[in-house]
């Protein structure tokens, strides 16, 4: 072939490229708009006008500066959930467990941080995180060990494990750590079941002084903090380990082909075990903005749902770090719209619900159907380039 054909190929490569590209990242926004147009019809049933519906959600979420924050609050347990998923599948393996290790991680990081006293703080946090994450990989053992060693599918397993993560949840709070030194204010009513309050030393400072530095005043209430930053940065981390490490090469290739990998020398089992754990390290994370951001204890109502969330959150972001971090906006923003539109719409939960699952399956639905397409265009684009002279 001539310089002159092989420049024209790699062009038209170049050109091919950038169009896939830019499909890739329209479809997203198509399928949001499409869900919306569906959930239409629901508001327009019970008598609601959709565009002020969404105006109101809209204005609701982004009127305010702490409305902002809320968003960018309810965001940082779901960008660590979306990650930890993401991990189990980018190397095959479905980590529905995520609910239960964030609640062990929870549980391990409260522990060390109210029975470590004495320490600085710039190393009693570290040690909590770690305890978190720490709580996180332990609870994802069992499973990953059954499906290493007897074969046992990890759906089923960590299915059982967050069933039994809650039970012994309650267990370790009401029975074993209740702090039994609260006050009750009046001598009426009962203590809270919860355990101990949590150092001033390991707790997560808020954002408040370093937005403030760029003009942006939140008010105390608001409670975006830090690990919004660390989530983040974690994202980052993730993105370097899949796409340049050799582990991360190792991962992704055994995630597409455990066959193939074994061949090439890899050795599967190992990779699992490794992936499944670091996964249910990051799941350990998912709790600590509510435990040591905000609330400062862990009690016996600590929040739950985060590990399903997640599975949707690494869904709509497609297993990309930062498709994640998007997916978890869009998440935060529709928690905080959706408690808008109730109080000022009055419209039901359901339908708030109804938009959610929709654009999960839009998001999802739309991107098997790019990646098919463009999978059938590539292989006519190397027939057409094979046939030429």
């Amino acid at each position: 072939m001539t310089p002159g054909g092989k420049s024209l190929k790699l062009a038209r490569r170049l050109k091919g490229a950038t169009k896939y590209a830019i499909l890739d990242a329209v479809s997203p926004i198509v399928a949001v708009l499409f869900a919306m147009a569906v959930a239409s019809i629901a508001l327009v049933i019970i008598g609601k006008n959709p565009f002020q519906v969404y105006a109101t959600m809209v204005s609701f979420s982004f009127g305010r500066a702490d409305s902002v924050a809320s968003i960018f609050f309810k965001a940082t347990p779901l960008i660590f959930s979306g990650l930890a998923v993401a991990v189990g599948f980018r190397v095959g393996l479905f980590n529905i467990g995520v609910e239960g290790q964030y609640l062990m991680g929870a549980f391990l990081a409260s522990w060390a941080g109210f029975a470590i006293k004495g320490l600085p703080g710039y190393v009693h946090l570290p040690l909590v995180i770690l305890a978190g994450a720490l709580g996180g990989a332990l609870w994802a053992f069992v499973p990953i060990w059954l499906k290493v060693k007897r074969g046992v599918h990890e759906v089923i397993t960590t299915i059982m494990l967050n069933h039994t993560a809650f039970l012994l949840l309650h267990y370790l709070i009401f029975d074993v750590f209740m702090d039994k030194s609260q006050v009750v204010v009046g001598g009426a009513g009962s203590p809270r079941v919860r355990m101990p309050p949590i150092e001033l030393s390991a707790r997560v400072p808020n954002l408040h002084d370093a937005l403030a530095v760029f003009g942006i005043n939140l008010p105390a209430h608001a409670a975006v903090n830090w690990l919004l930053i660390g989530g983040i940065a974690l994202a980052v981390g993730v993105w370097y380990l899949l796409w340049r490490t050799p582990f991360g090469l190792e991962l992704r290739t055994v995630g597409h082909n455990p066959r193939a990998a074994e061949t090439a020398g890899i050795r599967p089992q190992v990779v699992y075990f490794k992936a499944f754990l670091l996964s249910g390290a990051v799941a350990g994370l998912v709790g600590l903005s509510d435990l040591l951001g905000y609330f400062g204890y862990l009690d016996i109502d600590f929040p739950r749902g985060y590990g399903f969330a997640g599975i949707a959150v690494a869904l709509v972001g497609r297993n990309s770090p930062f498709g994640i971090i998007l997916a978890a906006l869009l998440f935060g923003f529709l928690s905080r719209g959706g408690l808008g539109i109730q109080v000022l719409e009055r419209v039901p939960m359901e339908t708030y619900v109804i938009l959610q699952g929709l654009i999960i399956l839009s998001i999802v639905v739309a991107s098997e159907v790019v990646r098919r397409y463009v999978r059938a265009q590539q292989k006519k684009e190397e027939a057409a380039a094979h046939a030429e002279p």
